[in-house]
């Protein structure tokens, strides 16, 4: 009796701290909940979807995604999409989300519903906006009251970084994880048991899937990190630097079978052989900071921006806030925490001018730091900070310092008049026309908030309780106004489905891929084929796809030309009425309205025997090798490094089985052969030739090759890829250490 008793008052002990946090919180969480509904009433309302300003989304991520569902459903977690490219190992893309916990939900849906997918996007803002309302409430460093945290929040979640990024969830995701690691730093700072608080969020951070803004998060956070030690004083500093290096490795540790692959293939990409010269394009003109007041200045939205440079965000936190900034640094001059949120602001601000400015040609020296060129992208942290200020402007305000507050409500109803007055002035080098009037109007928006921030900010210092109610709902009310439509329109009504082409190439039980003219990808675009189960050659425009063999596909001149043979195009999709690509290739389907098929009578098989090789030591000999016009891939293959042979014979092969991560074919050949696959080489494929482990050789510059020996046998490839083993070992590792502290600080507790 004695122990239940004991027992139940422990469970009324852990409720008692539980609920009350529950209760309090509670209604602000279902606050931003209502305020990111109302942000994306197009979509719920008007039928629309955010495809403007990047297609990433329906044209990167949702095919992949597509094809995990569809491969999960039949029992396989596919490591390698066999379907774009000549394969592509997308665990090791962070993008795609194999191992993004947010994601799963879609990857459990086949076919994923269109609604999920416009979730998935949306959801990083509330995610933002709900990390930072917590971390100002809670964090011992600020301790806000609910409505300022709550105006912080908004700026943050609804700020131009998030918005013009609504289609590319990996981008948001990143950004959304910071309030939250910066939570889990104070708590982990102080007490051990929290460790696993910051160790999370690193974690969910890391297989966010953009490398880029985690290195922009990470080293705000490892700033904060180091003036959270130094705050702690001797020896206290000593206590949380270990607990803090504790949770980072950690989080590391548990993020490791996404980060391992992810280094693996960096020097394999696109974006790693970009010469340095051209590493640059994407800083953030001075001349933006204007739109911090009115982004309509150079145009928000992809279909508005006019300026000759990179389309890059602004920053834009809303006028509103914006305007709560200065409150909110002037009246907390004396607190330490106000200074760090500056010198980190400047320095974001700094890093997003790339070469414009002193420090990031500094810190490309460091690593990862010169393939993150793309500066601009840090302006976010510069929002982020000035989200927390407008957050403690709000706190400033109550806190009824009336001098500083009338100064404040004075200076902004004299700027606001100043900025309607001069605002022609300063929309004259907007080029004339649409552009120019929407800047115009853009400025005297902004100056009527001027105004309205300025009556309702006086309101709310003489502790009018509508005042700071009035300043939220005109914050929300602007952000919602200026951003809901600015990445979205109308869906579109369904185009051709090409039910009948679909038909005919279907109805070919082979094995081999479809290719789609340039010309015609906007008539059906190859990730289309690709959701309706056909291989093809073209990757995703990904920045991270595979170097080499994009290197060779789009250095083959033509479909007639020698090496197009290794790709097993069997058909060609190309605009209605367009001429046979030549020799060989003629139109076999013209009963679509839009296309015509082709077939290419010159495609090899996906896998054919060779037997005569000429070996070469590097992938420039081996690309110049295949490129020549008299090469003939069906008769000789050029291997990296492997097997000499000079033979004749025959044989056959049989596939077995054929599957993303594995392939079996049974080959019986009468001399030394080389099965060449038409898949590309990469690191962690294994081969193995009746069971006995085989080299893969790199083939024909970018493709797969086995020695077979004479006789018949099974030749299986299996991707095991080396980096995710070890990886899964040191994400478990970190999952039992954060479970074991999280047992000892109950047990302790």
């Amino acid at each position: 009796m004695e122990s239940a008793s004991l027992f139940r008052s422990d469970q009324r002990v852990g409720r008692n701290k539980i609920c009350p946090v529950l209760r309090q919180e509670g209604p602000a969480v279902l606050f931003l909940t209502a305020a990111a509904t109302l942000f994306f009433w197009p979509l719920w309302a008007a039928g629309y979807y955010f495809p403007k300003g990047s297609g990433d989304l329906w044209g990167a991520w949702y095919p992949v995604w597509s094809f995990v569902a569809e491969w999960l459903r039949r029992g396989v977690f596919p490591l390698w999409n066999h379907r774009m490219m000549g394969g592509d190992p997308i665990f090791s893309d962070v993008q795609y989300g194999l191992l993004n916990p947010l994601n799963w939900p879609l990857f459990l849906a086949f076919p994923i519903p269109h609604w999920m997918v416009l979730l998935r996007g949306a959801f990083p803002l509330w995610l933002a906006g709900t990390g930072l309302y917590l971390y100002l409430r809670h964090s011992p460093v600020w301790k806000l009251k609910r409505s300022s945290a709550l105006a912080g929040a908004m700026a943050y979640m609804f700020s131009d970084p998030f918005i013009i990024t609504l289609g590319n969830p990996p981008f948001n995701d990143a950004k959304a994880w910071l309030p939250w690691i910066l939570l889990g730093i104070d708590q982990a700072a102080r007490h051990a048991r929290h460790i696993p608080m910051v160790a999370l969020p690193v974690a969910l951070l890391l297989v966010s899937g953009h490398g880029e803004i985690s290195l922009y998060v990470c080293t705000a956070a490892g700033l904060y990190a180091i003036w959270q030690i130094i705050e702690g004083g001797w020896p206290q500093g000593l206590h949380r630097m270990g607990r803090l290096l504790l949770g980072g490795l950690l989080g590391i540790a548990l993020s490791a079978h996404a980060l391992l692959p992810g280094i693996e293939r960096l020097p394999l990409t696109d974006r790693a052989s970009v010469p340095w010269e051209l590493r640059r394009g994407y800083e953030f003109p001075p001349a933006m900071l204007v739109d911090f007041l009115s982004p309509a200045f150079h145009g928000r939205g992809v279909d508005q921006f006019w300026p000759s440079w990179n389309r890059v965000g602004s920053g834009y936190i809303g006028v509103v806030a914006l305007y709560l900034t200065l409150p909110g640094i002037l009246g907390n001059l004396r607190h330490r925490r106000t200074w760090f949120m500056l010198g980190t602001g400047i320095l974001a601000y700094a890093i997003s001018l790339g070469y414009q400015g002193p420090v990031y040609p500094l810190m490309i020296r460091l690593p990862f730091f010169a393939v993150a060129w793309k500066t601009s992208r840090a302006i976010f942290l510069l929002s982020f900070v000035l989200a927390i200020l407008a957050a403690q402007g709000v706190e400033f305000l109550k806190s009824g310092r009336g001098r500083l507050a009338l100064l404040w409500t004075a200076g902004l109803l004299l700027s606001g008049i100043l900025l309607w007055w001069q605002a022609p002035i300063w929309v004259s080098v907007v080029p004339e026309g649409v552009h120019r009037f929407r800047a115009l109007i853009g400025l005297r928006f902004a100056a009527l908030l001027t105004g309205a921030s300025a009556l309702l900010g006086w309101a709310a210092s003489r502790s009018r309780p509508w005042g700071r109610a009035g300043l939220l709902l005109l914050l929300l009310a602007e952000l919602v106004a200026t951003g809901a439509l600015v990445e979205t329109e109308p869906t579109p009504k369904p185009d051709m489905t090409h039910t009948a082409a679909l038909a005919f190439l279907r109805a070919d039980p082979g094995w081999f891929r479809v290719d789609v003219d340039p010309a015609a990808s906007g008539l059906w675009p190859p990730v289309f084929l690709q959701m309706d189960g056909f291989e093809v050659p073209q990757g995703m425009g990904n920045a991270m796809d595979l170097r080499e063999f994009h290197i060779l596909r789009w250095r083959i001149p033509s479909a007639t030309h020698p090496a197009y043979r290794m790709l097993g195009v069997k058909y060609l999709i190309v605009p209605k009425g367009a001429p046979p690509g030549g020799e060989g290739i003629w139109p076999v389907f013209v009963d679509d309205p839009t296309v015509d098929i082709h077939l290419n009578t010159l495609a090899l098989p996906r896998a054919w025997l060779v037997y005569r090789t000429e070996v070469v030591e590097s992938y420039g000999e081996a690309l110049e090798r295949v490129l020549d016009e008299n090469f003939r891939p069906e008769e000789l293959a050029v291997v990296l490094n492997g097997p000499q042979l000079d033979g004749t014979g025959q044989g056959r092969i049989e596939v077995g089985y054929y599957s993303p991560n594995d392939g079996i074919f049974f080959v019986e050949t009468d001399t030394p052969a080389i099965l060449v696959l038409s898949d590309t080489f990469y690191p962690g494929w294994r081969a193995t030739v009746d069971g006995q482990p085989a080299p893969i050789y790199p083939t024909n510059a970018a493709f797969r090759g086995v020695l077979v020996p004479p006789g018949r046998h099974r030749v299986e490839m299996h991707f095991r890829p080396r980096s995710l083993m070890i990886g899964a070992g040191m994400a478990t590792i970190g999952g039992w250490g954060c479970i074991i502290l999280w047992l000892i600080g109950r047990r302790n507790r």
